[in-house]
């Protein structure tokens, strides 16, 4: 296999990951009182957002030309570095709307 097949799998299984997570932190922001759930909703939209462009970077990934290649996979880890501090940051504001 070559190195942008593994890439592209690396890629495909953090996005399955993270799409986990945000469903987690939507399940979580739902049983919450509704003036946190009015809170953290833009945090809920902004991580269902950054999924969906890591989701659209995947088909660039997959359909990276040689000569496109580094830029397409930087581009990527930038968006997944983002998705990532994303969610991490919805997390963090749902802890102090969490019962202890």
């Amino acid at each position: 296999m070559d190195t942008r097949e593994l890439y592209k799998q690396k890629f495909e299984a953090q996005i399955r990951e993270w799409s986990a997570k945000i469903d987690v932190f939507a399940a979580h922001t739902d049983k919450l009182e509704a003036q946190a759930q009015l809170d953290l909703k833009p945090y809920v939209d902004s991580t269902r957002t950054k999924l969906e462009a890591a989701r659209a970077k995947l088909v660039e990934v997959a359909s990276a030309t040689d000569d496109k290649w580094d830029d397409v996979k930087k581009g990527s880890d930038q968006l997944w570095t983002d998705l990532k501090a994303t969610v991490e940051g919805a997390y963090d504001a749902l802890k102090p709307h969490q019962k202890s």
